[in-house]
């Protein structure tokens, strides 16, 4: 958790153990992630758990697929397609743009090879604990400084260039399966046929028990063009455990309401500080 803001609701219904950015131990990874989205890797240096299973605010677990975590590997990668062939002979404007400049890495690491990986959203993985030491990371940092543009924005470039980079280099056991669904890559027509007649509860019975990562567009109520029936079942689920059926629907409502309301309000003050 990066900041100071109150869980301990949470701790209470659900047993968890937090970690915030401040708390660490070590200055320079305060200073690192700190407000930024690299907060998600005080999990790998500094976490309570030997391995664990990451997801992003935006995710949900759907269906126990419990017995698909490989405890024999390092990291897990929650994509299984091949992004880029082995053969090919062109950089995909997508692979600087969202990962990082194959041709700007040759400076810092001229015996990586970008093709042939399942290039993945770091919203969703599964690590043993210091996987990637700090140090490891730090340095691949420099480079960025170094090089602006090596790296795109956030951490997902450079979260897959070290994974598949120490893999390659023998230093990281790596497992690649097929446990992230994105609805903008694979559709929606799953989540529909698993979420029929439930009645906006959890489904009896999930075909493909995976993760449901709704990094495209948001899972809010208003937004029309967006797939969130699976993510308001998770959201009317926690409600339940203290309210009453109305009672989870206005909560949601409410909670909906409050984020509308701050895009729009950001929105105007932009407009009149022009």
């Amino acid at each position: 958790m990066d900041g100071a803001f109150d869980v301990s609701d949470l701790v209470k219904e659900y047993d968890v153990i937090p970690l915030r950015v401040a708390d660490l131990s070590s200055p320079d990874m305060r200073k690192l992630i700190g407000g930024d989205y690299r907060a998600k890797l005080a999990a790998m240096w500094e976490g309570p758990f030997e391995h664990y299973v990451w997801l992003d605010s935006d995710a949900i677990i759907w269906g126990d697929f419990t017995a698909q975590i490989r405890m024999d590997v390092d990291f897990q990668v929650f994509w299984s397609e091949i992004s880029i062939p082995l053969d090919a002979t062109e950089i995909p404007t997508w692979l600087p743009h969202f990962y990082f400049d194959p041709m700007k890495l040759l400076r810092f690491d001229p015996d990586f090879e970008w093709r042939g990986h399942a290039y993945f959203s770091a919203g969703v993985f599964a690590c043993r604990r210091n996987a990637i030491p700090f140090e490891v990371w730090d340095r691949t940092e420099s480079w960025g400084r170094q090089s602006p543009g090596l790296f795109a924005w956030g951490e997902m470039g450079m979260l897959n260039y070290l994974v598949y980079a120490m893999a390659q280099r023998k230093e990281l056991k790596i497992g690649v399966s097929d446990l992230q669904h994105v609805g903008a890559h694979h559709g929606i027509d799953e989540l529909k046929q698993d979420c029929a007649h439930n009645n906006w509860h959890f489904p009896k019975t999930i075909r493909r028990p995976r993760i449901a990562h709704f990094c495209e567009r948001k899972p809010f109520l208003f937004d029309r063009d967006s797939y969130s029936r699976p993510f308001t079942i998770a959201r009317l689920e926690h409600h339940r455990r203290h309210k009453h059926e109305l009672g989870a629907w206005l909560a949601i409502i409410r909670e909906d309401f409050g984020v509308v309301r701050k895009k729009f309000t950001h929105r105007l003050r932009n407009m009149f500080s022009r």
